[in-house]
């Protein structure tokens, strides 16, 4: 008799983890699929809140004079930017890319001494690419979040960049590429150019823009632009919203 007693404890203690370990795999939350170039170097992509935002503060230590080394390879960068969107905003982006990739090729083959050499006014002199995160919309879709920063040959006229990028990622492929937020100033003395952009991506997918361009000649302000731009997230990409 007692040993039928302990045999029925056990069945019952047996079932009682059981039926704990399967209530609590139902609360594991399913992974998204990143493609495996992306996958490896996750930790490079931190998770960011689902309502992440970018404004002015975020560029406030931006000098065109201090370049620290990208995190993020000429082949990451070529899978990230895949299916660069066509848009206005994001259209200028293949300049400074093409830009990157030449710079990254002659640093991995120890040439970019010979290569600013041979730069001319008006040419990109450093291009560096970062990670910054992602932002996940439950299981399905992510926006990987990364950086670029650029600048020109040290004369006049001369121009410094540090676009922030958005890719989309479903299905482990990513979908599309948009630049989320800029700032980028210029010269052609007398003229000085500076252009703000800033972001705010909500938890549903919106994704609202700022743009901020101000031009000024002998420190007068001759021209001002203000306009606002929203996408939303679909099957394809970003949706430009007009």
């Amino acid at each position: 008799m007692k040993i039928f007693h302990v045999s029925m404890i056990l069945v019952l203690f047996v079932v009682s983890c059981v039926g704990k370990e399967v209530k609590s795999n139902l609360n594991v939350k399913q992974t998204l699929k990143y493609p495996e170039l992306v996958d490896k170097q996750l930790s490079k992509f931190p998770l960011k809140e689902p309502n992440f935002a970018i404004d002015s503060s975020y560029f406030a230590t931006d000098s065109s004079f201090q370049f620290k080394k990208g995190n993020l390879s000429l082949e990451t960068v070529k899978a990230l930017s895949h299916n660069l969107s066509k848009d206005e905003i994001t259209e200028r982006e293949k300049y400074y890319l093409n830009d990157f990739f030449l710079i990254q090729k002659s640093k991995n083959s120890g040439k970019y001494a010979d290569f600013k050499r041979h730069l001319d006014i008006g040419m990109t002199e450093n291009a560096v690419c970062n990670a910054i995160g992602r932002v996940e919309f439950g299981d399905t879709a992510a926006i990987l979040l990364w950086e670029i920063h650029y600048k020109s040959y040290d004369a006049c006229p001369y121009y410094f960049g540090h676009d922030v990028m958005g890719s989309l990622v479903k299905n482990g492929k990513i979908m599309s590429c948009i630049t989320l937020a800029v700032k980028q100033s210029g010269a052609d003395a007398p003229m000085f150019y500076e252009m703000f952009q800033l972001v705010k991506i909500k938890e549903n997918g919106q994704i609202f823009i700022q743009n901020y361009g101000q031009t000024t000649e002998e420190n007068k302000v001759i021209e001002r632009s203000k306009n606002s731009i929203k996408y939303k997230l679909n099957s394809f990409g970003f949706e430009w919203q007009k």
